[in-house]
């Protein structure tokens, strides 16, 4: 066995003593998934075991998201130390970078989830029905009977489903039933109540069923009608609870994942070596970086509520006002959380401003003594220092905001070699302070 085999072993046996508790959670909720997905086959039913991949992110962001941010100097002595340190940070920030892409991309197809899942149910009762010529006919009315009890019982044990459907309230300019769907299967016209007529009235692009999703709404009935392709084609009639379009959920996690997409790269560039801070773009520590990203992830989950919020605000009477408010409040979810983080800090009693640093860069010349190395430091607080490279530069990070007084000695008999003033204006602002010192055997001159 080679010596980078046994390397490689060795790393593997190291990660997972690391990660055991994680590898445990894995294989629970794999084990389980399974467990559901035997289950249903032996009951004779289809679906794709979704709880178990949402539990699998969620395992995955938290072991990401809390791993231990590796402590490392804001910067190296030498320029191949400094290169060493950023490439750490590159590869950690890799990483979360990648997971929120992953995350995005998954959510999006699992938000088409309901309209697969259904048709391979519809799929196995078409091959089922292959003999459909050959059955009586009444047998055939008994067994759509049913099914029709079988599926509105499964729906009404769901309090959150996907489903062809339609609201039953009046004020409902979407998604209301049409009147003869409400009238019941013989097609009776509905009494002649002010709501009815009022409902009657509407537009007739206004009224009718789609997919939707209900959020604990009570499923009056539901309508099951032959389908050469599938079948058959179910449609049920929703009161109260939440009653969503599915098309507008999907287009407002479309909106938020734009938005996500347009900044994450921003967080990036902020946070890398070669970013120059301004007022507008601070540069980024790791903790920083990690916190936006997350608040980045939350506004890409938030997107969903706050479409829904805005739906029952506003009250799209078509297709079009719909469209444009789905993807409006998925887009500027970011937007509106940040407005609600602002309102909710003003509001939170005894809240004080937090302290502001900045940092201060640049080259000490120790004139006749080529090669010497000094100490730099802060007058009044000498635990912020650095000790200068070969080219005699030189970091102060997280320096607060202000005036401050820097002292620089020489690190062989610890002389005072000069002294200077510096002022940081801003936040995550970087000054640049060169310092020329003239010395002769140590001394200052």
């Amino acid at each position: 066995m080679s010596a980078d085999t046994r390397d490689f072993i060795s790393e593997i046996i190291e990660w997972t003593k690391a990660n055991v508790l994680w590898i445990a959670a894995h294989a629970i909720n794999i084990s389980l998934g399974i467990g559901i997905y035997i289950s249903k086959w032996l009951d004779d039913e289809s679906g794709f075991p979704i709880l178990t991949i949402v539990i699998s992110l969620c395992i995955v962001f938290v072991h990401i998201f809390t791993y231990p941010i590796e402590a490392l100097p804001a910067y190296g002595s030498t320029q191949d130390e400094r290169k060493r340190i950023e490439d750490i940070r590159s590869r950690q920030r890799n990483k979360w970078m990648i997971f929120a892409y992953s995350f995005m991309l998954i959510s999006l197809l699992l938000t088409f989830y309901p309209f697969i899942n259904p048709l391979f149910n519809f799929a196995e009762d078409a091959t089922s029905k292959s003999d459909q010529a050959t059955r009586d006919a009444a047998d055939e009315k008994k067994e759509t009977a049913l099914d029709k009890k079988r599926y509105l019982n499964t729906l009404r044990e769901r309090p959150i489903a996907v489903f062809v459907g339609c609201s039953l309230d009046p004020k409902a300019k979407v998604l209301f039933c049409e009147p003869e769907a409400i009238a019941g299967t013989d097609h009776k016209p509905l009494p002649a109540t002010e709501d009815n007529t009022k409902a009657q009235k509407q537009e007739s692009g206004t009224i009718g069923s789609a997919w939707v999703i209900n959020i604990g709404g009570h499923i009056k009935a539901c309508t099951i009608e032959p389908n050469e392709k599938f079948g058959r084609s179910v449609s049920c009639q929703v009161k109260d609870g939440l009653l969503i379009p599915l098309y507008f959920i999907i287009l407002a996690l479309m909106g938020g994942s734009i938005s996500l997409t347009r900044r994450l790269p921003e967080l990036q560039k902020q946070a890398g070596a070669e970013h120059i801070a301004t007022e507008q773009q601070p540069k980024l520590s790791q903790y920083e970086f990690r916190e936006h990203l997350i608040f980045q992830m939350v506004q890409y989950i938030s997107a969903p509520l706050l479409a829904i919020l805005a739906y029952y605000l506003i009250e799209p009477g078509n297709i079009t006002n719909s469209v444009v408010l789905a993807f409006t409040a998925g887009f500027a979810s970011e937007t509106i959380l940040l407005m609600v983080r602002s309102i909710a800090n003003k509001i939170t009693p005894g809240s004080s401003e937090a302290l502001q640093y900045g940092a201060i860069a640049g080259v000490v010349t120790l004139q006749d003594a080529a090669g010497k190395k000094a100490e730099v430091f802060l007058t009044e607080l000498p635990q912020i220092h650095s000790i200068t490279d070969e080219q005699g530069f030189y970091v102060l990070s997280n320096v607060p905001v202000g005036e401050h007084s820097i002292s620089v000695k020489s690190i062989d008999n610890e002389a005072i070699l000069k002294k200077d003033t510096v002022k940081i204006e801003r936040a995550q602002a970087i000054v640049k302070k060169n310092l020329a010192i003239a010395v002769d055997d140590g001394g200052q001159k």
